[in-house]
């Protein structure tokens, strides 16, 4: 699906936003509502569907009808051959693969290990271009998401990543949240070819972490509602070229007690607002 709502730009509804855990009904009702093109939705969301003896392809095709794209998210343990702790991680890559074709997703988010003894830098490389490569089979593009807590932790070493698995379809997913709370740096950023940042994620935050980085991410703040340079690194994006599919990810109490079409409504406008006063200056 080409973006459409603003010209070159794609909307996303990133799952976060509405509760990662809303049901999967509520979300794409919401994402019509509040114009989106696409929406982020990932293994638990088959798993619930599977429960529910809606099969993926079913599920793939129900989106689609609705007029959405599919972005699936997260992918865990894409580096190694068996299952890691916690729900997301522990669904097999040879599983996660047939979940995201028969989606028909445009796009995988894939995040880094947790810890440095999971992988080394080559087997990442090596990994990300296989990954690439049985993407590319049912044509999706391959996006990493670099997270300050995981050992991709900034937009650098993502690009490193990515770069040293030399795959046309592997780029970037820039989280506005992780890029602040991580390693800020704009000449990085602005390093990367623009074509190669896939997607962008909008948050803003409060000016000191609320706890470890690991639950200040939960409590993220609306656009323009924290301390975080938005304009900065939004107006680098553009200036690049980057914001191609472009959504809010607010992960918050307070967006998930909206319910998922407030929710949907309030922070899509708060980041189409965003982009219009970037491309305004």
């Amino acid at each position: 699906m080409t973006p459409h709502s603003s010209g070159d730009v794609g909307w996303v509804l990133w799952a976060g936003t509405v509760g990662l855990d809303s049901p999967l009904p509520a979300r794409m009702e919401a994402a019509v509502a509040g114009g989106f093109d696409r929406l982020s939705l990932g293994p638990l969301d088959v798993e619930v569907a599977r429960e529910a003896g809606i099969a993926v392809e079913d599920l793939g095709r129900r989106i689609r009808d609705a007029g959405l794209g599919v972005v699936f998210d997260p992918v865990m343990g894409w580096y190694s051959d068996e299952p890691g702790p916690g729900p997301y991680a522990k669904f097999r890559i040879d599983e996660l693969l047939k979940m995201a074709e028969g989606l028909g997703a445009a796009a995988l988010t894939v995040l880094g290990p947790f810890s440095k003894g999971e992988a080394t830098p080559a087997d990442l490389q090596e990994r990300f271009a296989l990954l690439c490569d049985r993407a590319g089979d049912f044509g999706a593009q391959v996006q990493v998401e670099f997270m300050p807590f995981t050992v991709v932790g900034d937009v650098g070493s993502a690009w490193s990543l990515v770069e040293g698995a030399g795959r046309d379809n592997g780029g970037l997913v820039v989280d506005t949240w992780h890029f602040f709370r991580g390693n800020p740096d704009l000449a990085a950023l602005e390093a990367v070819p623009g074509d190669r940042v896939f997607a962008v994620q909008v948050a803003d935050a409060d000016p000191v972490p609320r706890g470890s980085l690991s639950e200040d991410t939960f409590h993220r703040r609306l656009p323009g509602d924290g301390a975080l340079d938005l304009m900065a690194v939004m107006g680098a994006l553009d200036r690049m070229g980057a914001l191609r599919w472009v959504g809010p990810e607010v992960i918050s109490p307070e967006t998930a007690a909206l319910g998922p079409l407030d929710a949907a409504r309030l922070a899509g406008e708060r980041v189409r607002a965003l982009v219009a006063a970037v491309r305004a200056r």
